[in-house]
């Protein structure tokens, strides 16, 4: 099914698995910053984020683990559709009521953290439906939703980055 995505998919999977430890890099620049503050952004931001790059190593790996059904694909498409879009519907949710110590979000956050990834997941969930009926756009869709996933993340890991960069005294 995946014979010739073999380079894709161990691009987009190490590219994940680069991301993951840059989160690691991230926390390390959040140590001047409130404990309320970061187990609030924790829940929102970086665990989001975290999940997102973690389900293209997930799918990733499905693809690249030989000779996985479609079947098979499809259920592991549909959980991570499921578990994405529950967890994004909490992030943009989340967003928008919190009451920040610091300044609020801003407007684009509960979009890029919680709406868009969201629509992602939807999309997603139609190509797991595509693989459980043997839908020959199936491969292709899978890989379009991976590509959406990791520039979103690529997006919010660059705002946690700039928002949680050392600042000097005159701007905390």
């Amino acid at each position: 099914m995946f014979e010739h995505w073999g380079e894709f998919y161990l691009l987009v999977g190490s590219a994940a698995a680069v991301l993951i430890g840059l989160i690691f890099v991230v926390v390390t620049l959040m140590q001047d910053k409130p404990r309320s503050t970061m187990l609030s952004g924790s829940r929102y931001y970086m665990g989001p984020v975290v999940l997102n790059v973690s389900f293209v190593l997930v799918l990733s790996a499905a693809a690249l683990a030989g000779h996985i059904t479609a079947s098979a694909m499809a259920l592991i498409c549909a959980a991570i559709a499921l578990w994405g879009f529950a967890r994004s519907i909490m992030s943009f949710t989340g967003i928008r009521t919190l009451v920040w110590d610091e300044e609020p979000p801003h407007w684009t956050d509960a979009w890029f953290y919680g709406a868009i990834p969201a629509a992602i997941y939807v999309l997603l969930a139609a190509v797991a439906w595509a693989f459980w009926t043997d839908q020959h756009w199936a491969v292709d869709g899978v890989a379009v939703v991976i590509n959406a996933i990791l520039l979103v993340s690529i997006r919010n890991e660059w705002d946690l980055v700039t928002w949680l960069a050392p600042r000097g005294p005159e701007q905390k």
